[in-house]
């Protein structure tokens, strides 16, 4: 068996989401990064937006949060070591952990649905390929090889598949068999940012196609592509970023980043229903608020 095929076979969130946006009690958190500090920290907020709570505290930069499957841990890329790694931290916070601690660019870490491993995107093999470890770091093994851009992976609920960006599109990667599927084609505009409904069924990702970063649906086949963030008529494309969509825990909303108009130049998270409707703004300081990620 060829190395990367035994890389390939090693591969072989949850709770209740928002159920409502007023403020009842919802179980399940949201995890992001913000600005609000000064410097990019990550913070824990209930999925309606209220009770914001603080992670780390570190003049790094922390971004791109991901909180494990049974609510204990988070992930998340760092500066902090002098070049992007992943870390871990409790999820009340408290002393984090270096997974990667490697001279390269790490980051976008996402966790398997069991929980036992974490795939994400490094360079250390001169450009960006995907790489599954196991959850404390051990066994980093690269998924794809390819000579382009392979970056911003995430898990099917199946733990079966992994989707992510290749070059300007986005691709599905079958761990068992190791072949890849195209489920974009819009060159040279940018896709990216894919992540799987809980029921696998849809993906949501972020996509310039319309000439300007925006969120899309698309059935999980690539069918079905559709803008659920378009840009109103009277304002300037350079004016509208939609982006780093993920799922509520039950699929029945959509968590994202963005800036409009209505945010005055900041970059706030809002939550909207799984067809673009009864969108709301769920942060609202000055600074980025981003990367969004529902348990």
């Amino acid at each position: 068996m060829t190395p990367m095929r035994a890389g390939l076979c090693i591969a072989l969130v949850a709770i209740a989401g928002l159920q409502g946006l007023a403020g009842q009690g919802i179980p399940g958190s949201v995890a992001f990064n913000t600005m609000r500090d000064g410097n990019a920290e990550i913070y824990v907020m209930d999925p309606n937006g209220d009770d914001p709570r603080r992670i780390t505290e570190h003049p790094a930069t922390d971004v791109d949060p991901a909180i494990s499957p049974d609510g204990r841990d988070i992930v998340f890329t760092s500066n902090r070591t002098g070049n992007n790694d992943i870390f871990i931290v409790g999820s009340h916070g408290g002393a984090t952990v270096n997974l990667t601690e490697h001279p390269a660019n790490d980051g976008w870490a996402r966790w398997s649905p069991n929980g036992r491993q974490i795939v994400f995107h490094s360079n250390r093999d001169g450009n960006f390929e995907i790489y599954v470890m196991d959850a404390d770091g051990r066994s980093p093994t690269r998924v794809t090889s390819y000579p382009g851009i392979d970056q911003f992976p995430d898990w099917s609920p199946n733990g079966k598949d992994i989707v992510f960006r290749r070059d300007t599109d986005i691709y599905v990667l079958d761990l068992t068999s190791g072949e890849t599927r195209r489920l974009t084609n819009t060159v040279p505009l940018l896709n990216q940012m894919a992540t799987w409904s809980p029921n696998g069924r849809e993906l949501v990702f972020m996509s310039a196609r319309d000439g300007y970063p925006s969120v899309f649906r698309m059935d999980a086949d690539g069918g079905n592509q559709v803008n659920l963030t378009p840009k109103d008529p009277g304002d300037l494309a350079s004016e509208w970023l939609s982006r780093a969509p993920s799922w509520s825990t039950n699929g029945r909303h959509v968590y994202f980043m963005s800036y409009r108009p209505s945010t005055g130049g900041d970059t706030e998270i809002f939550v909207m229903n799984r067809d673009g409707t009864g969108l709301q703004r769920l942060t609202s300081v000055i600074g980025v608020d981003g990367s969004p990620r529902a348990r």
